[in-house]
């Protein structure tokens, strides 16, 4: 899921875009990808701006987010992306 999103994310998947890109990492992350975790707190800035606008909204919309939708992992993103993953601080 992790590379698909990659690759989505640097628009090498034909019709799909930050939507398609956030889904696959929510999905990564949902599904207990550890490694998903890891590069989502340690690394987001490997993918684009938009695609972590839309993984906020998506957290959000799942109720695991309350900030702002701005495609910055804070701390409290951090957290956020630990309690979707299923880890409790």
């Amino acid at each position: 899921m992790f590379n698909y999103a990659a690759l989505i994310d640097d628009g090498l998947v034909e019709g799909k875009g930050p939507a398609g890109a956030a889904g696959y990492l929510y999905g990564a992350l949902r599904s207990g990808s550890a490694d998903m975790l890891e590069i989502l707190t340690e690394r987001p800035t490997m993918f684009k701006p938009e695609t972590r606008r839309v993984l906020h909204a998506l957290l959000r919309e799942h109720a695991f987010y309350g900030g702002a939708i701005d495609g910055e992992f804070r701390p409290g993103t951090q957290r956020d992306l630990r309690a979707a993953y299923g880890l409790a601080d």
